[in-house]
């Protein structure tokens, strides 16, 4: 047997292992949680590649003899981003499975409703998701909470810093957010930092993530010819948003989002490109070891790109074993002291924790990028000491694409 095929049978078989949900621990396993949104329409992608970085992480950890002599059981659990449907999840891993912790996440209201229900409980939560700072003020200062994603101050800092970098500086913005709490905190900080740096907001428009129709929000900001227009939603969103802004010919002189780069964006073709946005990774970056674990990804998954949710999922196992290892243990006390010394060089980027600006105990990541697609490809133009190519602003019009 070849080594891809062999490696397509492990994880086939580590996927019948972690859909056994419920299933009695057997001696020799360390049990895992983990919640993602793996159905539940525009938040699936997002979980299901989670999930592809997981399965990596359990196959590299368990082929290599585990941890402490045991095994990484991940009990899996689809919180299909849904509130009631979380809280119902983690409540079963914290009180029925008894996990050593609890991995992934993904959006914030469903992050803040779970974090309510079982915050008695001060359940070890190495999280990926979540960037409202809502979040981050009901459980950042506890110290069995530890954060993996920028909060909404470092992707909005980020954006406002990219804007003032661009040379032909633009003047107006017509702002876009989804009405959860990812989007109205974004836009907190996103206002706040704009009208500070001396850009005029022509326009803040909240949106119903997952809307069949965007043409009404697009034809209103056409209506106020912005330089750029600013959307702060989801993969879905930004689809729709992008064929109905071709549609009525709305060409602004930069169309923003936030993490451009997921699986599904090259299904847009041309109309994708000159389109900008912030994000967390991306596979160009020269992080020490990234071309070894593409390659691994690449073999796993044939003819798909990551987006940053799969390397971030898989540093979130890597990130928890390395503590039990050095903790030796998996008692929380002594797993939280080892946590808060990690130093681990991932996929996604060199992990620590730190406090952040709004005073969470345990941040890892806050350094954003900017990206644009260019030709069909996602290319790195901000910052400049990280960049694999230059922005191009102002965009053609749609007739010139």
């Amino acid at each position: 047997m070849s080594r891809g095929k062999l490696w397509l049978v492990v994880v086939v078989a580590g996927l019948l292992v972690v859909g056994s949900l419920g299933v009695a621990t057997a001696k020799g396993v360390i049990k895992v949680g983990v919640l993602s949104p793996l159905s539940g329409g525009t938040f699936a992608e997002a979980g299901q590649e989670q999930r592809r970085g997981f399965l990596m992480a359990l196959h590299k950890i368990n082929g290599q003899g585990g941890v402490l002599g045991k095994k990484i059981k991940l009990i899996y659990e689809d919180t299909k981003c849904n509130p009631s449907t979380g809280v119902s999840a983690a409540r079963k891993l914290v009180e029925k499975d008894k996990v050593v912790a609890l991995l992934g996440g993904y959006s914030s209201t469903v992050t803040y409703a779970i974090c309510g229900a079982i915050r008695r409980y001060k359940p070890l939560m190495l999280w990926i998701g979540a960037s409202s700072t809502k979040v981050e003020h009901f459980v950042g200062k506890e110290r069995w909470f530890f954060h993996f994603h920028p909060w909404d101050y470092h992707r909005q800092s980020t954006v406002r810093d990219f804007l003032l970098s661009i040379k032909a500086r633009p003047k107006t913005i017509a702002f876009a957010y989804e009405d959860g709490l990812y989007g109205t905190t974004s836009a907190d900080y996103f206002k706040k930092y704009a009208k500070k740096a001396g850009f005029k907001l022509v326009m803040c428009e909240p949106y119903k993530t997952g809307s069949s129709d965007f043409a009404p929000l697009l034809t209103k900001a056409k209506s106020l010819h912005p330089d750029v227009f600013y959307s702060v939603g989801y993969a879905g969103d930004y689809i729709l948003q992008i064929k109905q802004a071709k549609e009525i010919n709305f060409s602004p002189k930069l169309f923003l989002i936030v993490a451009p780069n997921f699986p599904g964006y090259k299904k847009l073709g041309k109309a994708g490109d000159y389109v900008a946005g912030v994000d967390v990774w991306v596979p160009s970056l020269p992080i020490p070891g990234l071309k070894q674990w593409l390659a691994d990804y690449h073999k796993l998954y044939p003819g798909r790109t990551p987006e940053y949710w799969a390397p971030l999922a898989y540093a979130n196992l890597l990130v928890l074993v390395d503590a039990i290892k050095r903790a030796g243990t998996t008692n929380k006390s002594a797993l939280i002291k080892a946590l808060e010394k990690t130093n681990l060089m991932t996929p996604i980027g060199r992990i620590t924790f730190k406090p952040s600006e709004e005073g969470g105990l345990h941040q890892a990541i806050s350094k954003l990028i900017i990206t644009q697609w260019q030709n069909g490809k996602s290319i790195v133009v901000w910052p400049s000491n990280e960049a694999t190519g230059k922005l191009i602003y102002p965009v053609p019009p749609w007739n010139k694409r």
